[in-house]
């Protein structure tokens, strides 16, 4: 099994959403989670590796959810900044997935600010 690490950058935000045990259906059952989103600086188009079971492409992906491992610490430091993520991309396909794809978060870097 081959893992390909991608870089994404983009502007780090996060948004509330239904969790179990009905993801909305039921709101005043769900839980409510807090999803970190990354809202890339342009459009990409990801695509599966050709040995991938899931050999499928999603074309203009705009957002991606991030999954930050436990052991990284918060991520709310980065919250409203735009930032440069490394990681692992996968497509959503678990019910705590809300977005078409998601990257587990290997490495968190600033962007500098330009400099005027």
């Amino acid at each position: 099994m081959v893992i390909l690490l991608s870089r994404l950058e983009g502007k780090l935000t996060k948004v509330m959403k239904y969790g179990s045990p009905s993801y909305g259906e039921h709101p005043e059952q769900d839980q409510k989670i807090d999803v970190p989103i990354l809202i890339l600086q342009f459009p990409v188009r990801v695509k599966s590796p050709p040995a991938s079971s899931v050999n499928t492409q999603t074309a203009n992906v705009s957002f991606v959810q991030l999954i930050f491992p436990r052991e990284s610490g918060s991520y709310s430091k980065h919250l409203n900044a735009n930032i440069v993520v490394e990681g692992t991309l996968a497509k959503g396909i678990k019910g705590e997935h809300f977005t078409d794809v998601v990257m587990t978060v290997k490495r968190v870097n600033p962007v500098d600010p330009p400099m005027y």
